[in-house]
């Protein structure tokens, strides 16, 4: 009597499992590619009783087209280099933008 009852329970449960509806689609969706929020280059250097010069600039996509051929960005960089025999230099400051088109393949 008791494996009659354990059984059954057993076939109950096989049932409620299978009886439960599944979702249609059990793929995962595909992971957009990572976007960057800034592009930054940097560097510095000098030579002994030179100075010490630096430079940093970067770039950032602000608008791209829905078909992707269309693209505007905006640059800036700074430059400047500290010490050496003329003392330090003036900062040099750089703004400005770009304009890209993707030409369709043919």
């Amino acid at each position: 009597m008791q494996f009659a009852i354990s059984f059954a329970l057993l076939c109950c449960a096989i049932a409620a499992t299978l009886a439960y509806p599944m979702p249609d689609d059990m793929t995962m969706k595909a992971t957009p590619p990572p976007k960057y929020p800034l592009n930054l280059e940097g560097g510095g250097g000098g030579q002994r009783g030179d100075g010490f010069g630096f430079a940093v600039q970067g770039h950032e996509k602000v608008w791209t087209s829905d078909n992707g051929r269309h693209e505007i960005g905006l640059n800036g960089g700074y430059a400047q280099r500290l010490g050496g025999p003329y003392g330090n230099s003036e900062p040099n400051w750089k703004v400005g933008t770009t304009y890209t088109y993707r030409f369709p393949n043919f």
